[in-house]
């Protein structure tokens, strides 16, 4: 009977003890949301970004229903300078998505996008590519901020034009 009560003792116990431990890592993955959402309080760098139209309306991690025209709706940067991202805290993402801004003609943009850790900064995606919905994976990392460089502007302008950014945790399969 002593012998039952152990077993079974030890076997809730590793159970609770898992149950921390995911906890812990959906909380690190931001509970598999967006971690750049606005209701996440992180800070984008004013340095070199501007907010075409008003911050609010303008900021690539709202959650309103977009308007985006010459004059509102997207943040941008100039050539050779970048967006940066500052996360609320420190999570595990394996996934961005942004959306560039096409401007209805055929735009291809040349970036770069990098995360970092406690000033440790790592190349996640480098290319020339045509605007739109770019989804890019990468191994798990732990994050603390994004940065996406403006290598080379657009054949359009020289501006890197964001409508939407989205970070996060994706189980693959």
């Amino acid at each position: 009977m002593i012998f039952q009560v152990l077993i079974l003792t030890l076997s809730l116990s590793d159970c609770c003890t898992i149950n921390q431990l995911q906890k812990k890592t959906r909380i690190l993955r931001g509970n598999y949301k967006d971690v750049m959402n606005f209701h996440q309080i992180n800070l984008i760098s004013r340095k070199n970004t501007y907010f075409n139209g008003g911050q609010m309306n303008s900021q690539l991690n709202r959650d309103a229903i977009y308007y985006v025209n010459g004059g509102m709706g997207y943040t941008f940067c100039y050539l050779q300078d970048s967006i940066e991202i500052q996360l609320f805290k420190k999570y595990e993402i394996n996934t961005i998505v942004l959306e560039i801004w096409d401007r209805l003609v055929d735009v291809q943009y040349d970036f770069q996008i990098y995360i970092s850790f406690f000033d440790e900064e790592k190349q996640v995606y480098e290319t020339t590519s045509f605007a739109g919905i770019i989804r890019i994976r990468f191994e798990d990392q732990f994050v603390d901020k994004i940065r996406i460089y403006n290598r080379g502007g657009s054949n359009y302008n020289g501006y890197l034009s964001i409508i939407k950014a989205q970070a996060f945790y994706h189980r693959y399969y």
